[in-house]
């Protein structure tokens, strides 16, 4: 056996191993969202509201990997408020006026904008198979519902975003994967309210009641 194939198997061995069977939980993370944010080209006027429920801001997910490698474990993520931290800084960066968080539409003449997100899919794998073997390659996928709000909290509005697969950095040993995943689902989803915050100001929140663009 060659000394390449010897390391291959050896990378391939950690790997597995730094992902045997195991429950791991990672949180919002002040710091990642951080770092997915960026400055927009133009802002738009106004503030905006984003409305979610207590419920929605109270789920917790958890399940294991789409990918082989890994499948033995699970990972439980907050993802009800990963969802509503970044839609919220993804609208903030958006409009001048910032944006504000609540759990019910108030004060609505305040507001250029009332927003409902909600997350409707969302998995994760540890791509091995992309490294022939040598790194993993952490990745999410996630799909998210936006609806834009009139003053009495009816939709005017609504848009599905979908983000297909979105990787972080490969690395061949990490102690804790899961902040990986962690990682590329706050940029994941903070990219996906961004796009949805470009929509609403340039106007595709004002289509009349029940036009779902496409």
């Amino acid at each position: 056996m060659s000394k390449r194939s010897l390391w291959k198997g050896l990378f391939i061995v950690l790997a597995v191993l730094a992902l045997g069977g195991c429950a791991m939980t990672s949180t919002f993370n002040q710091g990642y969202l951080a770092a997915a944010r960026r400055p927009v080209a133009e802002q738009a006027d106004g503030r905006a509201l984003i409305v979610t429920t207590p419920q929605d801001d109270a789920y917790v997910y958890t399940g294991h990997p789409t990918s082989f490698t890994g499948a033995a474990t699970t990972l439980t993520l907050p993802l009800g408020s990963i969802v509503k931290e970044t839609a919220t800084a993804a609208f903030a960066d958006t409009f001048k006026g910032g944006a504000e968080a609540a759990g019910a539409v108030t004060d609505a003449d305040r507001y250029a904008v009332i927003v409902a997100p909600r997350l409707t899919s969302f998995s994760y794998e540890y791509n091995q198979l992309k490294n022939i073997g040598f790194a993993i390659t952490p990745t999410a996928s996630v799909v998210v519902e936006v609806r834009a709000l009139d003053s009495k909290g009816e939709t005017r509005w609504q848009r599905s975003y979908s983000s297909g697969p979105v990787e972080g950095p490969a690395y061949m040993l990490n102690i804790s994967p899961e902040e990986e995943i962690s990682k590329v689902t706050h940029k994941a989803l903070y990219d996906l309210f961004s796009a949805a915050a470009a929509d609403v100001a340039r106007g595709a929140a004002i289509k009349p009641t029940g036009a779902a663009a496409q």
